[in-house]
């Protein structure tokens, strides 16, 4: 197992034992995060949009033992934030533009 897949099912382990009455969720994202961080890569951010891929591939985790699709998005989105991480970087090592006076 990969440090992500470690962190997905860290994640997916977590919630589908439902240790609490109220922050499951919360939690399990920062457990995750934790560990994605200690071993190098960038904390994710499940947005309002994915939400529904998110619950979807959390029970398939719940009802099936299948963690493929959790595991997918969360590569998928440490993908997009090095992707954006790389941009920003791109963007501060362009040199301002110089002024004609």
């Amino acid at each position: 197992m990969n440090d992500i897949e470690l962190a997905a099912w860290t994640h997916a382990e977590f919630v589908r034992i439902h240790p609490f009455l109220d922050g499951n969720g919360r939690a399990s994202r920062l457990l995750m995060n934790y560990q994605l961080m200690a071993k190098g890569s960038l904390p994710v951010y499940i947005a309002k949009e994915d939400r529904l891929a998110y619950y979807n591939a959390l029970d398939q985790y719940a009802t099936y033992g299948r963690l493929d699709d959790f595991t997918d998005m969360i590569v998928l989105l440490e993908e997009k934030k090095l992707d954006k991480y790389l941009d920003l970087a791109a963007i501060q090592k362009q040199e301002p533009p110089t002024q004609i006076m």
